[in-house]
């Protein structure tokens, strides 16, 4: 038996794009895409500072998710802004 495993091939988790749907290879295209576009143009916020409000607010958040508290669900903000 141990001399049957050693002429298994190895499991890879690599896809090829012939086994993609048309989805996959998009979404795949896209990620690829934006990468690239990061790496020429860079952060554009890259050197500027948070406005002190900002962060308090950012904070703020932080205490209240930790605590449990979350905002307001998907289905409220769509019937507010009528997307439902």
């Amino acid at each position: 038996m141990a001399n049957t495993l050693k002429h298994k091939r190895p499991r890879t988790t690599q896809t090829k794009v012939a086994d993609m749907t048309t989805d996959e290879l998009q979404t795949m295209m896209e990620t690829l895409i934006d990468r690239k576009i990061a790496e020429w143009i860079g952060d554009p916020d890259a050197g500027l500072e948070l406005r002190t409000e900002i962060i308090a607010s950012i904070e703020r958040q932080r205490r209240e998710y930790a605590t449990g508290k979350r905002g307001k669900s998907l289905d409220d903000v769509a019937q507010r802004l009528e997307l439902d």
